[in-house]
C-alpha cells in the first residue's frame, strides 16, 4: 500500500459489506458461536400499532419460517462481516500516523437482523436499530477513550471535517461541528435528532425496481406505494416520534422501551409528550425547508431599472 502524501490528503474508504446477501469467507464466516448469539427483538404484540410495511414484509419474505436457529445463523454470519470489515480498516490505519491523521468511521444505516421479526431494512424504516448508525472519530491529537450520549446526525460530519480543515462552507447547511462534543463529551449538541424517508404515492413510477436480494422489496413497494410512503421522525434522549403521510403517527417512551416495540400515541396520559415532539418536528420542517441560495443565478438576466427622475441610466440584477 502506498504511504499518504507528504502534504494534506483525504482518503475516503466505501466498504460495502456487511450487506446483503449475508455471507464471510474464513476465518470470519466461524469467528462467532452461534449457540451465543443473541434472540431479536421479538415483533409488538399488537400489529395494528406497526407500520404496514412490517406485516407486508413478514408475509411476503415467509419470515414466520426462520427458526431461532437460523436468526443466530444469520447474526453470527453478519458479526463476521463486521470484523472482516474491520480487519480491512485496520490494514488502512496500519499505514497512517494517529498523531496527524484523523480518521472518522460510520455507516449509513443499521439492520433489522431478526429484530421485530424483519430482515435487512425498509425505505421507511424508523426503528433505532436502522437508524441509529455508528460514529467514530479519532487521531490527530483529539481527546480519546471518550463516548457521548448526546444526539448527532450524520450531517453533522459535513462541518466537522470543514473546521478540523479549516474550510468554511459558502452554503448554508443544518450539520453542527462535533468538535465541541469531542473536546467535552459532557457538552451538549443538539436536543433532537431527526430522519427522514419514503417517498410520495405520485412518485411510484421512480420507485426502486430491484433484482436479487432486493426484488421482493421493490415489488411490495411497486404493488402497495403507501408501504413505502413518507415518514419523519424525531428523537430526543427519551423518546421517539414518528409521523407517516399515509399511517397514523407512532410515540415510542425509549426510557421504559428502548426496542421500540409499545406504541403510545393516542394515549391521553402521553399527549404531551406527543404534542412536544410533534411540535419539534413540525418546527424543524420549517426551519430547513427552502435556503436562499448563496450565489446569484448566472440565467438571471440584467433588467434596467428607471433611475429618479425618469430616465434609465441604472441597471441591476
Amino acid at each position: 500500500m502506498a504511504q499518504p502524501p507528504a502534504g494534506p490528503w483525504v482518503l475516503f474508504v466505501p466498504i460495502v459489506a456487511p450487506h446483503p446477501p449475508f455471507e464471510a469467507p474464513e476465518p470470519w464466516f466461524s469467528m462467532y458461536d452461534r449457540a451465543a448469539m443473541p434472540d431479536p427483538v421479538a415483533p409488538a404484540k399488537d400489529p395494528d400499532s406497526e407500520p404496514a410495511y412490517m406485516t407486508a414484509v413478514r408475509e411476503r419474505y415467509g419470515l414466520d419460517r426462520v427458526t431461532p436457529e437460523l436468526w443466530r445463523e444469520i447474526v453470527a454470519t453478519y458479526y463476521g462481516m463486521v470484523s472482516r470489515m474491520d480487519a480491512h480498516l485496520g490494514r488502512v490505519l496500519a499505514h497512517v500516523d494517529d498523531e496527524t491523521t484523523v480518521t472518522l468511521f460510520f455507516a449509513d444505516h443499521g439492520e433489522y437482523l431478526g429484530d421485530h421479526g424483519l430482515i435487512e431494512k425498509w425505505p421507511t424504516s424508523m426503528h433505532s436499530c436502522v437508524t441509529r448508525a455508528p460514529l467514530i472519530i479519532a487521531g490527530g491529537g483529539l481527546p480519546g477513550g471518550q463516548q457521548s450520549a448526546t444526539m448527532v446526525e450524520l450531517i453533522d460530519i459535513l462541518p466537522t471535517v470543514l473546521e478540523l480543515a479549516g474550510i468554511t462552507t459558502p452554503h448554508r447547511h443544518f450539520g453542527r461541528s462535533l468538535l465541541p462534543v469531542l473536546r467535552d463529551p459532557d457538552a451538549e449538541h443538539r436536543t433532537y435528532a431527526f430522519t427522514e424517508g419514503g417517498f410520495t404515492i405520485d412518485e411510484e413510477h421512480q420507485l426502486e425496481r430491484a433484482v436479487f436480494p432486493y426484488d421482493l422489496r421493490a415489488q411490495l413497494g411497486q404493488e402497495k406505494p403507501v408501504l413505502v410512503g413518507k415518514v419523519h421522525a424525531v428523537r430526543d434522549r427519551e423518546w421517539s416520534y414518528v409521523w407517516r403521510r399515509y399511517e397514523p403517527a407512532e410515540l415510542y417512551h425509549r426510557a421504559a422501551d428502548p426496542d421500540e416495540r409499545h406504541n403510545l400515541i393516542g394515549r391521553p396520559e402521553h399527549a404531551d409528550s406527543a404534542q412536544r415532539m410533534h411540535e419539534a418536528l413540525f418546527t424543524w420542517l420549517v426551519d430547513t425547508t427552502d435556503v436562499i441560495p448563496a450565489d446569484t443565478d448566472p440565467r438571471l438576466p440584467d433588467v434596467a431599472l428607471p433611475a429618479p427622475g425618469g430616465s434609465f441610466p441604472v441597471r441591476a440584477h
